[in-house]
């Protein structure tokens, strides 16, 4: 988690949320993350990041983020994570606000 942030904060690294809204508004958000839902994906629109920037992606669960892991890939994303669910960020110690 602390080498993700420092990434984040250093803009070599985006941390992706691809769950739903609804599920955002129930179990909180990494605090550093981007959401993008993975929806939006499937539908053939892509996050406006840049391709050669590490991506780590998370969901619920790690099934959805291992999608959107393929998606990105097939369009050119170069360095693409699944870090599996929320729940995984928040007891790695990373923060999530609710």
């Amino acid at each position: 988690v602390a080498v993700i942030s420092a990434e984040i904060k250093n803009n070599e690294a985006v941390l992706l949320d691809v769950r739903t809204e609804k599920e955002i508004e129930t179990d909180g958000y990494a605090a550093c993350s981007m959401h993008f839902n993975l929806a939006l994906l499937e539908a053939g629109e892509l996050p406006n990041i840049p391709r050669n920037i590490r991506v780590y992606i998370y969901c619920l669960g790690g099934v959805r983020a291992e999608k959107a892991k393929t998606i990105l890939e097939e369009n050119g994303f170069t360095d693409v994570i699944n870090i599996g669910g929320c729940h995984d960020w928040e007891v790695a110690g990373g923060e999530v606000i609710r």
